[in-house]
Formats: C-alpha cells, sequence, structure tokens
C-alpha cells in the first residue's frame, strides 16, 4: 500500500519528524517525569519562554504539575506531530493542490484570532479545551501544507 507513494525529501522528513516528536516532548513539562519544580526555572519553561505565554490559568496539568506550554500551544505541537506521522496516508488517498492546504491554514490562523479577540473583549470565555482544539487545527494545517512536500503519489503516468 505504501508502494504507492514518492518519498521526497527523506532526511528532512525525519528532522521534521524529530523535532515534532522533541517538541511534544518538553512541552508536557516536568510533571511528565513526576517531578516537582518551579514553573518557570525548570528547562522546559525555559525552552519555550518566547513561543509560549506560558499562562498557569491557560494551561493543562500533569502529575498535579503544569505543562511548559499553554493547552493551545500543546494542541499545536501534540496534532502537528500526528499530522507529520500521518503524511503517508495523506499523500495515498489524494494529492490535494497546495492553494486548499494553505486556504485550510489561514482559516485556521483566522478562527484562533477571532477566538483571542473574543475572548480579550469579554464577548466569550474560551476554555483550555477550546484553545487546545483550536490549536489542533492550526497544527494539523500547518503539517498537511508540507504532505506534498515530503510525499507524492504515484499515478500510472509515473
Amino acid at each position: 500500500m505504501l508502494n504507492s507513494i514518492q518519498f521526497n525529501n527523506r532526511a528532512l522528513y525525519f528532522v521534521v519528524l524529530s523535532g515534532a516528536i522533541s517538541l511534544v516532548y518538553i512541552s508536557l513539562g516536568p510533571g511528565l517525569f513526576n517531578k516537582v519544580s518551579i514553573p518557570f526555572i525548570s528547562w522546559q519553561f525555559q525552552f519555550f519562554e518566547l513561543l509560549c505565554h506560558q499562562d498557569t490559568a491557560r494551561s493543562f496539568t500533569i502529575n498535579g504539575e503544569q505543562m511548559a506550554v499553554c493547552s493551545r500551544c500543546l494542541g499545536i505541537y501534540t496534532s502537528f506531530l500526528i499530522g507529520i506521522l500521518v503524511m503517508p496516508f495523506f499523500a495515498l488517498f489524494r494529492q490535494i493542490k497546495y492553494r486548499y492546504y494553505f486556504r485550510f491554514l489561514i482559516t485556521t490562523i483566522i478562527l484562533n484570532l477571532v477566538d483571542v479577540i473574543g475572548n480579550f473583549i469579554n464577548i466569550w470565555t474560551n476554555t483550555n479545551i477550546s484553545r487546545f482544539l483550536l490549536g489542533i487545527l492550526f497544527g494539523l494545517s500547518v503539517a498537511m501544507l508540507l504532505s506534498n512536500d515530503f510525499f507524492k503519489k504515484l499515478t500510472k503516468e509515473d
């Protein structure tokens, strides 16, 4: 079944996959190791300090310890990793044009911005779950955008 796709940029794919695994692993924070730590002093928090606001109220916990990233960032990193892992299957089912993946990416960015702005001006209150789900959409859209670059569906003409 996987013989019907062509693997492009194999080395780059594995670099991106390794990076995505590392991001998810580090983002889970010190609670993953069942260690008590002071947030923002542990190396996991320091790793993400420029990428995420790391607000305690907007973060999930593991073993009673805050994760190193907020729920939205966790959704982004986790779904990006899942998207990278299932990329070969995107290519198997259909070679979708880049512009559709790009439109999906722009849509997810707009949805996330609307969510942030709506919460900021008190139209609604978002939750960790809603932020996580919107993060999932964004991370998946980025992975899907890359799928045509890493894999090509082979046709009879190839």
